[in-house]
């Protein structure tokens, strides 16, 4: 009986050491992956209001994103795009509106996506925060109609544009009663068209994520310790 409980220890002292070299070699994985500095100027901002009471039934959900020179993300606050980290770098690279009715929010026959794909060098300024985009005032300049009756078609054009953490449309209508033109609202009841902003990972940062998760599962798969009976 001895002999058996002997044997059993070093199987068990075998297993531990197995395990504790497979978890040291998924923490050196990790442990390279946080290495590697996240300096992906590429952020992408996302918002979901209504429109308010120039079109009082229209909801406009969007998502834009927004190019800023690494170089700034060093600095703190409000950073001009005429400044020597931009050098009229900043850019709002593109933006996409979706459209949809807040009263019936999934009937497709009241959807519609306005895309904004020209990009656009009206950038004014940035605000970084601890190395994060929290902040941006600028403009497409250019305007997108819509096909949409209760987004005011066939006489209706919307123009996109950014101020601070907040989301805005300007519209002119065109109609045969005159010219209209007005706002989205900044506080409708629904709540503020507030920029939610998150960086997009650079490619070489994807792939080394995915490259790591791959390790972790072939260390974890490869050769697996059987407890001992």
């Amino acid at each position: 009986m001895p002999i058996v409980i002997a044997e059993r220890k070093d199987q068990l002292m075998k297993l531990s050491g197995v395990l504790i070299r497979r978890l040291t070699a998924c923490v050196a994985v990790l442990g390279t992956m946080s290495l590697v500095p996240a300096h992906a100027v590429s952020i992408i901002g996302k918002w979901d209001p209504s429109f308010g009471a120039g079109f009082p039934d229209l909801g406009w959900r969007g998502e834009a994103i927004f190019f800023l020179p690494d170089a700034c993300l060093a600095e703190s606050g409000w950073v001009l795009n005429s400044s020597s980290c931009s050098d009229s770098g900043m850019k709002l690279l593109s933006a996409e509106v979706e459209f949809y009715k807040v009263s019936d929010p999934t009937n497709v026959a009241f959807q519609e996506t306005l895309l904004f794909d020209v990009p656009s060098s009206a950038v004014a300024r940035m605000r970084i925060d601890g190395g994060q985009l929290t902040g941006v005032d600028g403009s497409f300049l250019y305007s997108r109609s819509s096909t949409l009756a209760l987004a005011g078609a066939p006489y209706t054009g919307f123009v996109q544009f950014f101020e601070g953490d907040l989301a805005w449309m300007s519209y002119t209508s065109d109609t045969p009663n005159g010219v209209v033109t007005g706002f989205s609202d900044p506080n409708p009841a629904d709540g503020r068209p507030v920029i939610t902003f998150s960086v997009i990972p650079e490619p070489g940062s994807a792939l080394l994520v995915f490259a790591a998760l791959l390790m972790i599962g072939m260390l974890l798969r490869r050769q697996p310790a059987k407890l001992p009976r």
